[in-house]
């Protein structure tokens, strides 16, 4: 079934637009735009496509559920996307605003304990893509969400993901972003989680000529859950730099992530994690990793993890690894009878297994193990 817009009324596109206009560039100094030029972006391209009264929609959506999802209500939908005009990044989520695309924004109800939902939005043009998923409590399933554009398409997107949970839901939620390489894209991601409900987010990206995401995961009920995992499977000269924020509001909560990069050719990879913690979130436990792995010596991958610790009974650690094929491994495998792009191969797989083995869908885990043998066969030769 295709999604209808439902009809953001706190906004206007034209006032959205005027404000993305006055708004400034994201500057350099920045600490999120100290390795990616903003100005880079094709901030005009997306104006002249705002200005726009009457034009084809930039994104086709396509829903598959087994059972019918409610839309969620106007006044709610507005909350969730919402616009902070200090936000550091309100430039492009103005501009979102204004392209006004059509939204996809459903209400899962508690019953829902089985089956897949899957949403694709294929985007042409200078695009905006929305997603918006309320899930009530009780309800325990799958969501998959795809980005797509033509193989050789060069427009920019700018996408948004809003997730809500309230209390005692429970979500596996997959994003994979498909643009074209030549696609700059930025998108926004948050997920704010009740009082005990539950999130599994995986993330997979080949990257584009200029790409950022920013991905906050708001635990704001106690005994809140989330557990993330991401896999860059970068060629070429493909760049992904993601962001990603673990806010602890409340205590007793718990959240884990491990981000991966598999970096073939001249491709790059930034990531910047941070976990933060409030004073009233005691007990909280937290958890987050970065592992990069360079399969040529042009590739490129930077981590930088930090901590905001302001309670005193937590346990937080982070962690990060940027580095190439341990030459001992490669001896031992080949000592075995392996060539050796087959242990580089082997090697390579197995990094990358330790994500893909967390998807809980068959024919996505298998879409994922492909692009990383194209990563593999792009830069073993």
């Amino acid at each position: 079934m295709d999604s209808q817009a439902p009809a953001l009324k706190r906004m206007p596109r034209a006032s959205a637009l005027e404000i993305a206009q006055q708004t400034a560039i994201p500057g350099r100094q920045q600490e999120d735009w100290r390795h990616l030029d903003p100005t880079a972006f094709p901030w005009e391209q997306f104006e002249q496509v705002a200005q726009q009264e009457h034009r084809k929609s930039g994104v086709q959506s396509q829903v598959k559920s087994s059972v019918a999802l409610p839309a969620i209500d106007t006044a709610r939908l507005s909350r969730l996307l919402s616009i902070q005009e200090e936000d550091a990044d309100s430039k492009f989520l103005f501009l979102h605003r204004a392209v006004g695309n059509p939204v996809v924004a459903y209400q899962i109800p508690g019953n829902l304990r089985d089956g897949a939902i899957r949403i694709v939005q294929r985007v042409s043009g200078p695009a905006a893509p929305t997603i918006v998923l309320h899930v009530e409590s009780g309800a325990d399933t799958v969501v998959y969400h795809r980005w797509e554009s033509e193989a050789n398409g060069s427009l920019p997107v700018i996408g948004r993901i809003e997730i809500m949970l309230e209390g005692g839901a429970s979500l596996q939620f997959l994003h994979e972003d498909g643009v074209s390489a030549n696609s700059p894209l930025y998108y926004r991601a948050r997920a704010r989680l009740a009082e005990d409900a539950h999130l599994d987010w995986g993330i997979f990206t080949t990257g584009s000529v200029w790409h950022a995401a920013k991905m906050t995961i708001d635990l704001q009920g106690a005994g809140a859950e989330s557990s993330t995992y991401g896999l860059f499977c970068g060629t070429g000269e493909r760049t992904a730099e993601h962001r990603t924020v673990q806010n602890h509001a409340c205590p007793r909560a718990k959240s884990d992530l491990i981000f991966k990069s598999l970096l073939s050719g001249k491709s790059r990879s930034v990531y910047q994690g941070i976990i933060r913690v409030e004073k009233a979130a005691q007990r909280t436990d937290a958890y987050q990793a970065s592992r990069n792995l360079t399969l040529s010596p042009t590739a490129h991958a930077e981590a930088i993890p930090r901590l905001e610790i302001l309670a005193d009974d937590v346990r937080c650690s982070h962690g990060a690894t940027v580095g190439t094929v341990d030459v001992n491994m490669l001896f031992y495998l080949m000592t075995r009878g392996l060539s050796r792009v087959q242990a580089l191969a082997m090697v390579a797989e197995g990094f990358a297994e330790e994500v893909i083995r967390r998807v809980p869908l068959d024919d996505i885990a298998a879409r994922w193990r492909n692009a990383v043998q194209q990563t593999i066969g792009n830069n073993l030769v």
